[in-house]
Order: C-alpha cells, then structure tokens, then sequence
C-alpha cells in the first residue's frame, strides 16, 4: 500500500518533466527568429537620408536618426540561414549586407556604413555670411535643378577655399553697400576654409564653414568682398587625401588656371563658385 503511494507522486513528477520538455522544445522551436542593426553615413557618422532596407521579402524605411546615436532598425519573423540585407539611398552607393541568421535574435555588431556619391539634383551653391565676433560664418546652401534647396542630402566630403577682400569703390573703401561698381581691393585671406556638418532635423542647410577672424589681415573698411570656391568630390573616383594633393597643386593658381585644371578632373569631381558683395566687416 505504501509502495503505490509513492508510484503516483513519481508518475507525475514524470509527466510534470516530460511537460516541461515539450513545451521548452515548442518555445525554441517557435522562437522569432530576428535582426537588428544600425546604419550611419560613413563621413557624418550620422543618418541616411530615405533609406530603403530589404530582407527576406520584407521592407522599411529610415529617415532621421537620435541625437542620441544611430537609430535601431530590425525585422522579425525571418527565416534561419544565409541570406543579404540590401540597403539603398538617393546619393548612396546600395549595400549588400551578407547574414547568417541564427534561431533568435541577431544583430550586426557595427553600424552598417553608408558610402554618399553625390548630392541629388546639385546645381550650384548659394552662400550668406554673418558675422561671429571677428570671424565670418557662412551657409553653404545647395541648390537643385529645379532650383529648390536641397535639405537633405549625403555628406559629401567638400573643399571649400575663400578669398576675402576689401570692397572699394573708385579705389577707395566702400563705406556703404552698392548694387554695382565694386571692386576688389586689398586682400586680407586666401586659403581653404574649415567645414561642419548639422545633422539636426530642424536644420535647413546642413554644411556651414567659418573664415576665422584671427586668419585675416586686419583692416579698419566696414565691407567686404568674397570669392568662393567649392569642390565637391566623386569618392568613387577620387580619395579624400588625393582632393587634398590636387587642391593644394591648384590652389595657388590664377582663377582661369585654377578652372582650368578643376575640369581636366570631370569625372572624379565638380566645382562651383560664387561671389558675395558687401560683406560687413567686424567694427571694434
């Protein structure tokens, strides 16, 4: 009698176990399997732009990304085994990301890098200055065919060079700003010009530059005159370093010469200029 009693105790601790087995088996058997990863423009760090990723049949889309870092993206309900991540961008090189996808969840470990080859539509740029201290901000506007800005765009890694003068009138200094007759005097800055890109969603133009005060000659007239270059690289056919030699090699050259030289690269890069008159000086 003893005995029986202690077989049904067992007979269900079996049955518990052997429950407990099945149902741990069905859970990993069912286990979504999924993936996560990041994407970051390989020059900002920061995010793509309209960004389509695919996998498996399955799609969606990025725009903007945290102040706090790159956005996580995943997909779910994905079959185990190999398989591509596709990722592509207006103005982006596409990305064939290989995976091998284990029951679970996946992550690639790094961000997924993003090469930017152009800026969609660019026609030219429009430049405005305001004055910081001493030294002179300015707005690098990209302008598309249609004549629109382009707000969002790949960061591109640009040269940017200025030149600033003093404006004159009749050989004197301008005091007064004019819609004609100016002309350049003295030259107070010649050289490449430091760039920053914003990344935040409010922002309208993404790259600005700035002329340090302390870089230019000194110089009581209130106005200024400014000549801009800006070269905008394939990085498909040219490198960062190798923009950097050229620019260097051409720089110093007269402006028909630098042009010159500027189109003989037509394929690796494109170039634009721009002028601003009556540009107001710091006055102490």
């Amino acid at each position: 009698m003893r005995r029986r009693r202690l077989v049904v105790p067992l007979l269900c601790a079996a049955a518990l176990a052997a429950a407990a087995v099945v149902i741990v088996a069905a859970v990993l058997l069912h286990r979504d399997t999924t993936l996560e990863f990041q994407m970051v423009d390989s020059v900002s760090g920061k995010w793509v732009w309209d960004a389509t990723m695919k996998l498996q049949g399955r799609e969606a889309q990025g725009y903007y990304q945290t102040d706090a870092g790159p956005s996580r993206y995943s997909f779910t309900h994905l079959a185990p085994g190999a398989s591509t991540l596709e990722i592509s961008a207006p103005g982006y090189k596409p990305m064939s990301v290989p995976v091998v996808l284990h029951r679970g969840a996946n992550r690639i470990a790094r961000p997924v890098e993003m090469t930017g080859l152009e800026i969609p539509g660019l026609a030219r740029f429009v430049l405005f200055e305001s004055l910081d201290s001493s030294d002179i901000v300015v707005q690098l506007r990209p302008v598309g065919q249609d004549g629109k800005a382009v707000q969002n765009h790949p960061c591109l890694s640009i040269w940017v060079g200025a030149r600033v003068s003093v404006e004159t009138v009749g050989g004197l200094p301008a005091r007064d700003s004019v819609d004609s007759g100016a002309a350049r005097g003295q030259e107070l800055f010649r050289g490449e010009v430091p760039w920053t890109w914003d990344p935040a969603p409010e922002s309208v133009f993404r790259y600005s530059a700035r002329i340090a005060g302390a870089a230019m000659k000194a110089d009581p007239s209130p106005l200024r005159v400014i000549d801009y270059l800006v070269v905008v690289p394939d990085p498909s056919a040219i490198t960062k370093p190798e923009l950097d030699s050229l620019m260097q090699r051409v720089w110093g050259l007269d402006a028909a010469a630098r042009a010159s030289a500027l189109q003989a690269e037509k394929g690796r890069l494109r170039f634009f200029t721009d002028t601003s008159w009556n540009v107001k000086a710091r006055q102490e």
